[in-house]
């Protein structure tokens, strides 16, 4: 062989050798099991409210209906509308475990293959779209799924139970859930702007009179409470502990609002002022349209009223009223 082979050998042998170990050098990217995309599923299912309807969301996991066609495209190789996602419980979940494995991968891979850290941020993304729910009410959601989590990756050596269908209950006045949403991308209200809806729904509805079957100032539903009160304090209190626990209520209230707020931000293209109207429509009726003549109007204009009068007195204090948009 001559030489110049030898050399161009040589040369072609190093180049392989300093290729494997560039490869060998590379952090390990995470491929998560199907048994922890199972158990993220299951958690965020047990996270999410029972279906309402006239809640706007789809499926048991409550999906946003503007995201179905694209994951649904993406995930399952045809582009669903919400109504057939909402029929087809294998197509639903199908589509979600696809979402979540593609962001429980990209977790695992940003906080170097730490398992509860990834659980949190996948379940702060499911519900706001970031990584960044250290407080209030989504940092109790993710407290939450990561709790069911746990408990299903526990016994991850059987297979997750599949979902049970249920019936979804007729709408009244505060039973309606706003739930974790999923958009690609979200609009996230700020601490002062829920207080200002929470105090405009409280000075809004009638004092509290006996008997009348409301409870506390914010003049709830009873069957409601207990299912708010756990998702939201993780506590499922009574409705005479809802209303002897005014700072309970006013959790429960604003993590309600917080998610709905956000809702009608982003299906108003971030329209303070319709979604301020969506919320209270919604809160009177169940629905966040239809409000547009008589009492129900009456009541919308009132929220709305109160609601800017605690806004202005917010920004003369200099706080903030700025919305954050999140990326996809």
């Amino acid at each position: 062989m001559s030489s110049k082979l030898i050399r161009q050998a040589r040369h072609l042998l190093l180049s392989g050798l300093m290729v494997s170990v560039g490869l060998w050098a590379m952090p390990a990217q995470a491929q998560v099991s199907d048994a922890k995309v199972n158990a993220m599923l299951e958690a965020l299912r047990q996270a999410a409210p029972p279906n309402s309807q006239n809640d706007g969301m789809y499926s048991q996991w409550q999906v946003l209906p503007g995201i179905i066609p694209s994951w649904t495209k993406q995930c399952v190789g045809r582009q669903l509308t919400p109504a057939q996602f909402e029929s087809d419980a294998t197509a639903a979940r199908n589509t979600v475990a696809c979402i979540v494995k593609r962001e429980l991968n990209k977790q695992y891979q940003a906080t170097r293959n730490n398992e509860t850290a990834s659980v949190r941020n996948v379940a702060c993304w499911w519900m706001t779209g970031t990584t960044a729910c250290n407080s209030g009410a989504t940092a109790t959601y993710v407290q939450r799924v990561v709790g069911f989590y746990q408990q299903q990756a526990g016994g991850n050596n059987t297979p997750v139970r599949q979902p049970a269908n249920t019936q979804r209950q007729p709408t009244t006045q505060s039973s309606t859930q706003s739930t974790p949403r999923s958009p690609s991308a979200v609009t996230l209200v700020s601490d002062n702007q829920v207080a200002a809806m929470v105090e405009a729904l409280r000075q809004a509805a009638p004092p509290n009179r006996p008997n009348d079957g409301m409870f506390s100032q914010w003049q709830v539903l009873p069957n409601i409470i207990p299912s708010w009160s756990k998702q939201c304090v993780g506590q499922e209190l009574t409705p005479a502990q809802f209303e002897a626990d005014a700072t309970a209520a006013r959790t429960v209230v604003s993590c309600i609002m917080q998610r709905e707020l956000n809702r009608q931000y982003s299906a108003n293209n971030n329209n303070e002022t319709a979604a301020v109207r969506g919320t209270a429509c919604w809160w009177m009726t169940g629905n966040a349209t239809g409000c547009s003549s008589g009492a129900t109007a009456s009541y919308v204009e009132k929220v709305l009223g109160l609601y800017q009068q605690q806004a202005q007195g917010s920004s003369s204090s200099n706080r903030n009223h700025l919305l954050t948009q999140v990326p996809s």
